[in-house]
């Protein structure tokens, strides 16, 4: 019996953490919930929770239940942001259901786009990690990587000979550094049926606290100007409120003003 105690395989430290647990979901405890919580003998809850008492983590205003005290009330509490590979299957969930379209959230990986991906109506999205992958250059949230991320990305794909999907797929590098140029010029990647003949989406990145891309998000659209013009702000927004969920709060307040420069690189424009 570990640390001579009655409850085999137990030490005392474990008991005293599940006690501690069992606070964290707030709220007065008598002896009796404390115990079938923690599965330990009412005895060893009530000798434990004495021992608590007495430190001032745990108070027993009423002399029946207890509560967690004001040690263990100001003990710091952090807690972690979200990932970005957490929350993106959310993101496109919510974009697939107010554009009534396909969504994407992609990623570099390699030289190709790990990305998770929700169509619309009630089929359940895709979640990371997962073997689908779209090509760089062929895809506009490709074109997002690559316009806003590692120049030498660029140059490794630009070097060697990109695949032609459609008769409209930009496989040469100077046409795929024109097509990044005007990226960044206006902000989001536009892509008509390069990778499959009749489709088209656009793109935006999501940056960083620092002004980082670290990921591109795609919606389906038909063609025209109007779809874009529709569907770009809804990106733009969504690319925002995913940088706050997976930042500390403490460091977009810090560089807030930043922030809102990087969002939108230029002055948004439809491509001609």
């Amino acid at each position: 019996m570990a640390g001579n105690s009655n409850e085999p395989g137990r030490t005392v430290t474990s008991k005293l953490a599940a006690i501690l647990i069992a606070f964290t979901n707030g709220g007065d405890h008598t002896l009796s919930e404390l115990a079938m919580q923690t599965n330990l003998a009412v005895s060893t809850v009530h000798r434990l929770l004495g021992d608590l008492v007495r430190t001032s983590l745990i108070e027993r205003p009423d002399g029946c239940t207890y509560r967690p005290g004001p040690t263990l009330r100001e003990l710091p509490f952090v807690v972690r942001p979200p990932t970005l590979r957490e929350r993106a299957p959310f993101v496109v969930e919510d974009l697939a259901a107010s554009l009534h379209t396909t969504a994407r959230l992609g990623v570099v990986e390699g030289l190709e786009v790990a990305y998770v991906e929700k169509k619309p109506g009630h089929e359940p999205g895709t979640l990371f990690p997962n073997p689908a992958r779209l090509p760089l250059h062929a895809t506009a949230v490709g074109k997002v990587l690559l316009a806003f991320g590692s120049r030498s990305l660029v140059r490794v794909l630009g070097g060697g000979d990109l695949p032609r999907y459609t008769p409209t797929t930009v496989v040469g590098p100077l046409a795929l550094e024109s097509e990044l140029q005007r990226t960044r010029a206006h902000g989001f990647a536009l892509a008509h049926g390069e990778l499959h003949v009749g489709s088209s989406a656009v793109a935006v990145p999501v940056f960083d606290v620092g002004g980082r891309s670290i990921a591109a998000i795609e919606v389906e659209v038909t063609p025209g100007d109007a779809a874009v013009e529709l569907a770009v702000p809804a990106l733009l927004m969504a690319a925002r409120c995913l940088r706050r969920e997976i930042t500390p709060a403490v460091r977009i307040c810090r560089a807030d003003d930043r922030l809102d420069r990087t969002d939108v690189p230029a002055p948004l424009r439809l491509q001609a």
